[in-house]
C-alpha cells in the first residue's frame, strides 16, 4: 500500500490531537475507501504516533496503511526538493549504481542532518555494499532521530547477524518487532540469533 501527496498536501501537521484521533479510530474501524481517507489525512497531519499505534492492528489492511503511511511521512519530512533527492538516490540504487546511490544520499545527510530517512537510505546502500560495521552506526543514529523508525531496527538487526553479534541482533530484531508485530522477517531474525546464542553456550 503506497501513498503519495501532491506538493500542496504534503506534511502539514496543524491538526490537533483531536482530528488525528477521529482519522486514527477512522483507520482503524472504517471501510476500506475510509481507511485510505484517513490514512491520508494521518500522512498529511504528521501523525506518526498514532500511524506507529496502528501498525499493531489486527487487520493487514490497517498494518499495512500504516506502514505505507509512516514511509511516507519519513520521506516527506524535509520537503519535496529533498524528496526528489531522495528519489534520485533510490533510483540509483534500484538500478545497481550503489556508489551513486551513496553520494547523493551523504549529500542529504549533509544537507539536513536530522532528516531520519536520508541516514536510513545510506545506511541501506552502505550495507548492500558490504560495509555492514558502518551500515550498523548509522542505523543507531537513525533510531536516534525518530526511535519507532520499524525500518532501522530491522536494519541494526541485520547488520548485528552480518557481524555475528548476537545478542545486539537479538535486541534490534525484538525492538523492530515490537513497533511492527506482523513483520515475519523480524520473527525470523530473532530465530537465527536465539540458535546462534544457544550454539555458544
Amino acid at each position: 500500500m503506497s501513498f503519495r501527496l501532491n506538493d500542496e498536501g504534503a506534511g502539514t501537521g496543524d491538526g490537533g490531537d483531536e482530528e488525528i484521533q477521529r482519522w486514527k479510530q477512522l483507520l482503524l474501524k472504517g471501510e476500506r475507501s475510509e481507511q485510505q481517507l484517513a490514512a491520508a489525512h494521518l500522512i498529511r497531519l504528521q501523525a506518526e504516533d498514532a500511524l506507529t499505534e496502528c501498525l499493531a492492528a489486527e487487520s493487514d489492511v490497517v498494518a499495512d496503511l500504516a506502514t505505507g503511511g509512516l514511509w511516507e511521512c519519513w520521506l516527506n519530512e524535509q520537503g519535496q526538493a529533498a524528496r526528489r533527492d531522495m528519489e534520485k538516490g533510490v533510483r540509483k540504487m534500484n538500478k545497481g549504481d550503489l556508489l551513486g546511490a551513496l553520494d547523493v544520499f551523504v549529500n542529504l545527510v549533509k544537507k539536513h542532518p536530522r532528516w531520519a530517512e536520508a541516514h536510513n537510505k545510506q545506511a541501506t546502500a552502505l550495507y548492500l555494499l558490504g560495509n555492514a560495521r558502518l551500515s550498523f552506526k548509522v542505523c543507531q543514529v537513525v533510531v536516534g532521530l525518530k526511535p519507532n523508525h520499524f525500518g532501522a531496527w530491522n536494519g541494526l538487526a541485520l547488520c548485528a547477524a552480518k557481524l555475528e553479534r548476537w545478542p545486539a541482533a537479538l535486541e534490534a530484531a525484538r525492538k523492530a518487532l515490537s513497533l511492527q508485530p506482523r513483520a515475519q522477517a523480524n520473527r525470523d531474525l530473532i530465530q537465527l540469533a536465539q540458535a546462534k546464542l544457544a550454539e555458544e553456550d
